[in-house]
């Protein structure tokens, strides 16, 4: 919160009061940022619990870097190719004109809100499964995901709804244009129904990753969201129906796959057996 509204004031004093444009906002951006790296570091120096930072005892783990590496590369390639993606289904956006380009820019900038709250539980879920499996608590692991679909839901809905009623209000605060609101608004009101699915896909990859498993959600979702995505918006481009909300729905069709494929995975595929006995072992 210090840094965000550190960075809102450093914008208005730096652009309206200097005249320093993006020059101004950039770096307003990467003051805020380093206020907030000090604040966190402020925080894990003087912290009581067991997370605490002693810079006399910084040294590099390689066992524990390389079980970070064979987590976190699957996560950045999925993360990265998906970014890449997105740069293709932009590209058939903008076939369709400028003020449509405006229109799912702002719509892009309210999905990005919207999806936060499923980003941060998952994140949530990934910790919460990682903290049961490892000692051995599989059924407690499950129930705490199947807790944060259903609440991950609720709240999306709760958002929705007041976000598809007021969406030609939300769209105009990024652009007045009568045009850009009509394209913006019809991107929120058609898509955003889709989120309820991206609840189960989202939650389900959090907890596949706190289990360990990193490979099988990376592999799903570049089938679903790049490949499958892609697939169809050029069958839709060039053969069937080169209109824009059928092109649009690019993004449905890629989360109602992904969801399926997951759902269908997660509720199959036995978890980290072999984790579990090793905890077992150490136990007895």
């Amino acid at each position: 919160m210090c840094s965000a509204l550190l960075n809102i004031v450093l914008d208005l004093v730096f652009v309206l009061g200097l005249g320093m444009g993006v020059e101004g906002v950039a770096l307003a951006t990467v003051i805020a940022q380093a206020v907030s790296a000090l604040l966190v570091l402020r925080t894990l120096f003087q912290s009581d619990s067991c997370i605490q930072l002693f810079l006399n005892r910084l040294k590099c783990h390689f066992d524990v870097l390389k079980q970070v590496v064979q987590v976190g590369i699957p996560a950045a390639i999925q993360m990265m190719v998906l970014s890449f993606s997105n740069i293709f289904v932009q590209s058939y956006i903008n076939y369709f004109g400028d003020n449509c380009m405006a229109g799912w820019a702002a719509y892009n900038k309210i999905d990005m809100f919207m999806f936060l709250p499923m980003q941060s539980i998952s994140l949530a879920s990934t910790t919460f499964v990682g903290q049961n499996m490892g000692i051995g608590q599989r059924k407690r692991a499950r129930q705490g995901v199947t807790i944060a679909v259903w609440m991950t839901m609720v709240i999306t809905v709760a958002i929705m709804i007041p976000v598809v009623a007021c969406a030609p209000y939300l769209v105009g605060f990024f652009n007045s244009d009568p045009e850009v609101i009509t394209f913006g608004t019809m991107f929120l009101r058609y898509i955003a129904p889709f989120y309820i699915i991206c609840c189960v896909n989202q939650i389900y990859f959090g907890a596949l990753r706190g289990a360990g498993n990193t490979k099988v959600p990376m592999v799903i979702m570049l089938l679903t969201f790049v490949l499958l995505r892609q697939i169809y918006m050029y069958i839709m481009a060039n053969f069937i129906s080169n209109t824009l909300i059928p092109v649009a729905f690019g993004y449905p069709v890629g989360w109602i796959a992904c969801t399926i494929l997951t759902f269908t995975y997660y509720h199959k595929v036995p978890w980290d057996q072999k984790k579990l006995i090793q905890v077992a072992n150490i136990e007895e």
